[in-house]
């Protein structure tokens, strides 16, 4: 029974993240171009979704502290209070019935409200489901494995039913889906998965107290580890964003658009085993430092593209690829290990870790449309001026890999 315990408690507890990655591509790839198409200023609909992310800097943060004061019940009604917020939100986002600027950013609010009410508490239960450094690895694994199926699913999905995956059809699919899979994979972890790790009740007036704010900076490890982390996410934001764009416009290959993002994931679902394993015998830090090398020496190849170079770039997604479940997996284990501690020191503050952990991640994705989609509006885009495809290069390969090897820099003395 023990066995089967600690491989079904991992599974119950990443299947939700299945659906909900589901909803990732189709976000912050397919939806810009999507409201494109149907008349909203690509410029705009960068500086709407720029609004949207960046009022998590307030709401992710508040959510976490708010997390923290509740009870075990009351956290679970914080992630069913999401799920309902994000169906209805959802609904009207992807489905518009007057697609506008506005209804983008109101919406899209909504949507990513939503997310923080069921992603922080979900994300904070990595710190309660072990004591165990590893174990929590395995967890975090599960996830991220799931998810990364997730994604394979909604890029298979148009292939399947033979749509475009920035259509009004194919988001008539991909709701029902998601709604229905959600309500089921959330329904069976609230109800199964056990959370052995409890922390000391934290203070009534925590949410308040300038201590549960400055605690993160003070402690040495998450000094390292959350700049370190939003950099990266910066760095992977950039190419998620402008992703369709590249292929499409640059290499002209909008037809291999879902075999190259095929490859990419898939290759991050092979490899994270490998790189569990390897965080198991040379730390975290260290397997997470070598997934970021190999995505810097795999992406720098970018500049060699020309026009129709699909097998070059497959084989550059694939390769990149790899280096993606290490990228999402063991920082948040890291992170994991730091919530634990302080929760065991100073009262639970699993759900302010990880609300930071979750602004930053999104202010990441902000950043990269408010940076990317401006400037390749000031330089042309809608003529398609030469000045404009370099930028696009930069942005997508250049600016990523500099900025990954700054990351590399600043962890040089973790171990």
């Amino acid at each position: 029974m023990a066995s089967i315990q600690r491989w079904t408690q991992p599974l119950l507890y990443g299947l939700p993240a299945w659906p909900l990655a589901m909803l990732g591509i189709p976000l912050y790839i397919y939806l810009p171009n999507y409201y494109h198409q149907m008349g909203v200023e690509l410029a705009l609909v960068g500086l709407m979704l720029l609004l949207a992310r960046v009022t998590d800097v307030i709401s992710d943060p508040l959510i976490g502290l708010g997390r923290d004061r509740l009870s075990i019940n009351a956290r679970k009604g914080m992630i069913a209070l999401g799920w309902l917020l994000l169906l209805v939100s959802l609904w009207q986002l992807l489905l518009p019935a007057d697609p506008s600027a506005l209804h983008l950013l109101i919406w899209a609010l909504l949507v990513y409200l939503a997310w923080s009410l069921i992603m922080i508490p979900y994300q904070a239960m990595t710190a309660e489901v072990t004591r165990q450094a590893h174990r929590k690895t395995t967890f975090t694994a599960f996830r991220e494995a799931l998810a990364i199926l997730g994604v394979v699913t909604v890029l298979l999905l148009p292939v399947i039913v033979d749509q475009a995956p920035d259509s009004r059809t194919f988001f008539n699919l991909l709701f029902p889906l998601i709604a229905l899979s959600l309500s089921l994979f959330l329904g069976l972890m609230l109800w199964r998965l056990r959370l052995p790790v409890r922390a000391k009740p934290v203070a009534k007036n925590a949410l308040y107290h300038k201590q549960a704010w400055l605690l993160v900076w003070r402690d040495p490890a998450s000094r390292q580890l959350l700049p370190a982390y939003f950099l990266n996410s910066l760095a992977n934001a950039l190419p998620a964003s402008l992703f369709i764009l590249f292929v499409e416009h640059y290499l002209q290959l909008s037809t291999q658009t879902g075999l190259l993002l095929l490859a990419f994931f898939i290759a991050g679902i092979i490899a994270l085993p490998g790189w569990t394993w390897l965080a198991q015998r040379i730390g975290k830090y260290r397997a997470w430092q070598g997934s970021m090398l190999l995505a810097c020496l795999s992406f720098v190849w970018v500049f060699s593209l020309q026009t129709g170079d699909f097998t070059a770039f497959l084989v550059i997604s694939f390769l990149s690829g790899l280096s993606l479940g290490a990228d999402v997996a063991l920082p948040s284990s890291i992170q994991a290990d730091i919530a634990q501690r302080l929760s065991q020191q100073q009262g639970s503050v699993n759900g302010l870790l990880f609300g930071i952990w979750g602004m930053l991640t999104k202010f990441a994705l902000a950043l990269a449309v408010g940076i990317a989609f401006p400037i390749l509006g000031w330089l042309g885009w809608e003529q398609q001026s030469p000045q404009s495809l370099e930028a696009l290069v930069w942005l997508y390969a250049g600016l990523p890999v500099l900025i990954k090897l700054s990351v590399l820099y600043m962890l040089k003395n973790t171990k």
